[in-house]
């Protein structure tokens, strides 16, 4: 009785594993047509082809392409994710502006470090990044990285570092996602340059983000103090 269990165990295990391992190719070649020709050019039959498999298998583990951009682009999400925590949580919980150095440096670096990731996260065509926008989740790795900027940002206006009030007619305090999406149109800006123009600019990115994160330190501070 025993034997036959354990029979009946190990080929439920084997198709487990055999439907991951495809499930994995279907990914690992599906970022490798997205990177390189583009998302318009990944179709199920030339994916299908590519790994050996009928397009009707395919089918089986996704149900179209868009949900195959989806969970390409969680993957790379993942790792940035994993990228940041990692950072902030080396860095003192009561000192807001030395995560946002540990978040900055550490997103810089995942992008240069990986930067067919990072292109295709965020530098990829128009049809791609639509195509994962419309399959939102709030757990996702994307909205969880996100959420970790804002978190930094609240600290830091909480700690006194929030720039003045007088941002418009009816002057009013600045919010923590504004705050957080400022902080990422730079860190964003310095790792899209270097990727996409090697002669400039000529700093190199740890000077730049060192420059970037302590002018603004200093001018939050400053606003305060005024």
């Amino acid at each position: 009785m025993a034997v036959k269990k354990v029979q009946g165990i190990l080929p439920r295990q084997r198709r487990e594993a055999a439907k991951q391992n495809l499930r994995g190719q279907i990914l690992a070649v599906s970022r490798e047509i997205i990177a390189e020709e583009g998302f318009p050019a990944l179709t199920m039959r030339k994916l299908a082809e590519k790994i050996g498999y009928s397009a009707a298998s395919l089918y089986l583990h996704f149900r179209n392409r868009d949900e195959i951009a989806s969970e390409v682009s969680r993957v790379g999400y993942a790792d940035l994710l994993t990228a940041l925590s990692s950072a902030t949580g080396k860095a003192r919980r009561d000192d807001p502006a030395a995560r946002l150095r540990a978040l900055a440096t550490a997103y810089i670096q995942f992008g240069l470090e990986n930067p067919q990731t990072y292109r295709l996260i965020f530098l990829g065509d128009t049809s791609y990044l639509q195509a994962v926008a419309s399959r939102p989740d709030g757990d996702d790795p994307a909205t969880r990285a996100y959420g970790l900027l804002i978190e930094v940002a609240r600290d830091l206006i909480t700690a006194g570092f929030a720039p003045p009030k007088g941002i418009s007619r009816r002057p009013r305090a600045v919010t923590p996602t504004e705050l957080a999406e400022t902080l990422w149109a730079g860190m964003h800006g310095i790792v899209s340059l270097k990727l996409t123009c090697q002669q400039f600019p000529t700093a190199s990115a740890e000077i730049m983000t060192h420059v970037m994160i302590e002018t603004l330190l200093r001018g939050l501070e400053a606003s305060q103090a005024g």
